[in-house]
């Protein structure tokens, strides 16, 4: 199975410090986890959600890996109950049985994100391309005019759109 992570030029594909440091879904802090994806348009999206809209990101790019099977899905309850999301990926990283597992992204839950158990003893070995340009499209962003007035109008840029 193919996977993709979609990066920040200064760090390593492999790099997991981010999720670390910050928590996230699948993880509290302090735990390390990587976050790739199944397609390279659902990590474009995954991280879309997290970036300032009012500045077109430029220093990002993407790697892939080939994992040698499809990974199974982590068992957890409920996708909304970002806890019982933590607990879940936190015992799946501490067992560290498993390489990869699948996980529905909250986005596009018919799509999977696949976690990466930085613990396990094949994470090292594996062997990421090398990064690729990433542009992301202006129009997914307010820059310009479009983010003055927003600005100005006091308007949330997640409910402002430019046609």
């Amino acid at each position: 199975m193919k996977i993709f992570r979609l990066h920040r030029l200064a760090r390593l594909a492999g790099d997991y410090t981010g999720a670390m440091l910050a928590g996230g879904r699948w993880n509290r802090i302090g735990t390390p986890m990587l976050y790739t994806a199944q397609y390279l348009s659902l990590a474009c999206v995954e991280v879309l959600v997290h970036v300032d809209k009012s500045q077109l990101p430029q220093d990002y790019v993407w790697s892939s890996t080939e994992l040698h099977a499809v990974p199974s899905t982590l068992q957890f309850g409920r996708l909304d109950d970002i806890p019982s999301c933590q607990s879940a990926g936190d015992s799946w990283i501490r067992m560290a049985e498993h390489l990869a597992a699948q996980v529905p992204s909250v986005i596009i839950p018919a799509e999977f994100n696949v976690l990466l158990n930085p613990n396990h003893s094949s994470y090292d070995k594996i062997r990421w391309s090398e990064p690729r340009p990433f542009r992301f499209d202006p129009r997914l962003f307010i820059i310009g005019a479009a983010s003055s007035i927003a600005r100005q109008s006091g308007l949330d840029h997640a409910h402002f759109s430019v046609y």
